[in-house]
């Protein structure tokens, strides 16, 4: 940055800090957001990381209560012959003394991290029993206890490095996301392409295709699968095949289907908004119809792809159902940083595994933010005109539909296999039907707390999110950039990282959170804040600011405007970043499996688990109960956006 690029920026923090004192109110409000912000994304971030700098050491320590008088006679007499036997015990690193008080001397011995603590501790009572007869007359009492010490190092990355185990579920997850993201994003165009300008007959069609996984768990794909390819497939039983779907096949298709709409959400937004103008001219100077998608379309959509690949690239990378499902022996970092949590209690991996989930993340999430972001390129100038309707050429098209017609067939195969699976006792071994699987009263029970959890943290993101996008667009408050940046950081950072950095957040008091309800409420609304923030941004964008200057004109206060005036104004930003939370969050898995506790069995995770444990017709079950209800709530706001005549992104 130059010199006076830097006195410009430096007197505009002065000037917005000047201009944010001014105001009490605002000063409140922003300090509040600011704090929520912090302690909710911030703080849980920061506590993974730290944890990843940690080493945790099992100890053992052994407090004597003395009548020695010196210190001369206290080092000779107990000290050292405890010392001396106890120095050979297996796995030891390393053993020190605390003198605690005149009367009270501590020995603590740190045993290697992988080692087991209770036998430590047999291993000294067995090594001191020798010299307890000589210590009987010196020694009150000895108290033993175990314990833990944690110290900063950088031991946890090392053996990641060193572990050629740890470094491959690394390039697992690099890898698959690549290939994913690659493969989606070619397919995505595909669909919105030929959605927009193939034959009228098939564009709702494919849109509904398009968009139909949204409402479906994101491992339910990773299910069907195993009910099409798995060892007792369909089509291994039909075919008689020495073949399974577990593995890289597996979960690539399984992730293909899973982050489809939200790339052909966002390419065909793009092609939706681009003129036609600049293909008819390269028509009609003779170009053809290869020229024109590749040298025209595709460079004009560059920006709404890239953004899409990046999106998807987030999602992949820490996805976690499906490579929990249907991974088979290939490990991935989401998966293998839950099991190290959960099944061997070795948190510093856990985190380390978490760090490298964030460092892709973050890359791709900068990249989007500071380089992508607003950009655009103009392919409409001046007054709006309406050109022809362009179609799609036979030579395009057909090459296109023999991509899209394929893919199109495996969803709906897959939520056919859903189906079948619920009603046949079991499929392609006994495939009598029945009813039995939907009378789960845990899997009722699970369904209802979804709704309320859902619900819960679906009130709670669009208003902060809202007001959050209020303030940055319209208020001068310092560092207003970092600010914002910060609050895209819960949906920028894998689910995984977030749960794993609520657990040690908020494990401990003064907010000892871990194990109830409300903290997984916290974690899903604050993951999805983004959402409401960037849609009230984009509201507020096209609002002409006049309109809150004349209400201040007529004696409204900033309060009073804000909900008088504003906030009617932006009521779609708010119904469209409810919509959204609720939606990701009757299907949410990657986060709020680490932070489910007894009674709080979320529809989504209980459908893991029952697949899991090989009840594949009771998780289709639940999975159908699930998908019903969330297009149930989806037509009921969906009516209530009609009734208030409200526009939802």
């Amino acid at each position: 940055m130059s010199m006076p690029q830097r006195s410009r920026y430096l007197t505009k923090i002065a000037d917005d800090t000047r201009h944010f004192f001014r105001s009490p109110g605002l000063v409140t409000v922003t300090t509040a957001a600011a704090f929520l912000i912090f302690l909710f994304i911030v703080f849980p971030i920061g506590s993974v990381l730290q944890k990843s700098f940690t080493v945790s050491y099992p100890t053992v320590s052994i407090r004597y209560h003395h009548d020695i008088a010196t210190a001369g006679e206290l080092e000779q007499k107990l000290i050292q012959p405890v010392m001396t036997v106890l120095h050979p015990i297996a796995g030891l690193i390393q053993s020190r003394v605390v003198r605690e008080n005149p009367q009270t001397v501590l020995i603590l011995l740190r045993f290697e991290k992988s080692w087991d603590d209770l036998k430590g501790l047999n291993d000294a009572k067995r090594a001191l029993r020798p010299i307890q007869a000589s210590l009987g007359p010196l020694v009150e009492k000895a108290k033993y206890q175990l314990g833990r010490e944690r110290i900063y190092s950088t031991e946890s990355y090392k053996d990641f490095f060193t572990n050629s185990f740890y470094w491959h579920s690394l390039r697992n997850s690099i890898v698959l996301a690549v290939v994913s993201t690659t493969i989606i994003t070619v397919i995505a165009f595909f669909f919105a392409y030929v959605g927009l300008r193939g034959p009228r007959g098939t564009r709702g069609l494919l849109r509904t295709i398009g968009l139909l996984p949204l409402v479906a768990p994101p491992f339910i794909f990773s299910l069907s699968l195993i009910l099409l390819g798995g060892r007792s497939g369909v089509i291994t039983k039909l075919f008689n095949l020495d073949f399974d779907i577990y593995g890289w096949p597996g979960v690539i298709i399984a992730q293909v289907i899973t982050f489809l709409p939200l790339g052909y959400l966002m390419i065909e937004n793009v092609l939706r908004s681009l003129g036609t103008n600049m293909e008819d001219a390269a028509a009609d100077m003779g170009a053809t119809d290869y020229d024109i998608l590749f040298k025209i379309t595709i460079p004009l959509s560059l920006p709404g792809i890239l953004k899409a690949t990046l999106l998807v690239f987030l999602l992949s990378i820490a996805d976690f159902g499906n490579p929990m499902l249907i991974s088979g022996n290939v490990h991935f970092l989401a998966t293998d940083a839950y099991l190290y949590w959960v099944g061997e209690n070795n948190l510093e991996m856990a985190a380390v595994f978490c760090v490298f989930l964030i460092i892709p993340s973050m890359l791709m999430f900068i990249i989007h933010e500071f380089i992508l972001k607003g950009k655009s390129y103009t392919t409409i100038g001046g007054k709006p005109q309406h050109g022809e309707e362009r179609y799609i050429s036979g030579r395009i098209l057909y090459p296109m539909l023999a991509v899209v017609i394929p893919i199109s067939v495996v969803i709906i195969t897959c939520f056919g296999m859903i189906f079948l699976g619920a009603f046949t006792k079991i499929l392609m071994i006994n495939n009598t039907f029945t009813l039995e699987h939907f009378n789960s009263p845990n899997g009722i029970r699970a369904l209802t707390t979804s709704l309320k959890f859902a619900l819960s943290a679906a009130c709670i993101a669009p208003l902060i999110g809202v007001t959050l996008s209020y303030i940055f667009i319209r208020k001068q408050i310092p560092f207003k950039r970092i600010l914002e940046f910060l609050s895209l950081l819960g949906f920028a950072v894998p689910g995984t990282v977030m749960g794993v950095g609520y657990i040690l957040a908020f494990n401990t008091p003064p907010l000892k959170l871990t194990g109830t309800f409300l903290i997984m409420i916290i974690n899903e609304a604050f993951r999805n804040l983004s959402v409401s923030l960037e849609a009230g941004s984009s509201k507020l964008h096209q609002i002409d600011v006049a309109i809150e200057e004349a209400a201040f004109d007529m004696g409204a206060g900033a309060m009073k405007t804000f909900f008088k005036v504003v906030l009617p104004l932006i009521s779609s930003a708010l119904l469209a970043g409810f919509i959204y939370t609720f939606m990701v969050g009757m299907i949410a898995v990657s986060a709020v499996i680490f932070l489910i506790s007894p009674g709080n069995d979320l529809a989504a995770l209980y459908i893991l688990a029952v697949a899991e444990q090989g009840m594949l017709g009771m998780a289709c079950a639940i999975s159908i109960m699930l998908i019903t209800v969330v297009l149930l709530c989806l037509g009921a706001l969906k009516l209530v956006t009609r009734y208030t005549q409200t526009e939802i992104y």
